[in-house]
């Protein structure tokens, strides 16, 4: 014996029918606006659609990001123009690296040199800033340039350090 069922898609009303004993009935999820259950057939294991083991992932989690920079201490006005001062240092070595690869047009930095300067790629000497940082061309997914420019703290003067493909970091 067959059962008969009727299913409602988009307005398409399907009418079929079902063998009785292999027949299941799907609970819906508002019972208010259903008129009648649907049954339906499990389906059967197939040969053309393979099933995929679930496997643990092989790579390594990512190691445990740095901690973060200390602030700077000092008087707010101190503290302050430190913020200040890494931030215009921040875009003049994203504006150097801009210049270096034929602007704007060719070239986009990574988003952190666009963000907050203590976020930003670089190491703190007594006398500059250095930022290394990575970009490519405009809408990049992977980059594929590598920038480090060198930037003074008393004069902002630029000095791209290198400027070629991507180094391994260490």
């Amino acid at each position: 014996m067959k059962s008969i069922f009727r299913l409602c898609l988009g307005g398409v009303v399907i009418w079929g029918f079902l063998p009785s004993a292999q027949a299941q009935v799907v609970t819906p999820l508002f019972p208010e606006t259903a008129r009648t259950p649907i049954p339906v057939e499990p389906l059967p294991p197939s040969q053309d659609i393979p099933t995929l083991p679930i496997v643990p992932d092989p790579r390594p989690v990512p190691p445990t990001p740095p901690r973060p920079r200390p602030l700077p201490t000092g008087t707010f006005e101190e503290i302050s123009r430190y913020f200040r001062d890494l931030n215009r240092a921040k875009n003049l070595a994203r504006q150097a690296a801009e210049i270096a690869n034929g602007g704007l047009q060719r070239y986009r930095a990574e988003a952190a040199m666009h963000g907050a300067a203590i976020d930003a790629p670089f190491e703190e000497l007594e006398d500059a800033w250095i930022f290394t940082f990575r970009g490519g061309e405009p809408g990049f997914v992977q980059p594929s340039i590598e920038t480090q420019v060198r930037v003074d703290r008393r004069t902002f003067q630029t000095t791209i350090l290198y400027n070629g493909p991507i180094r391994s970091r260490p």
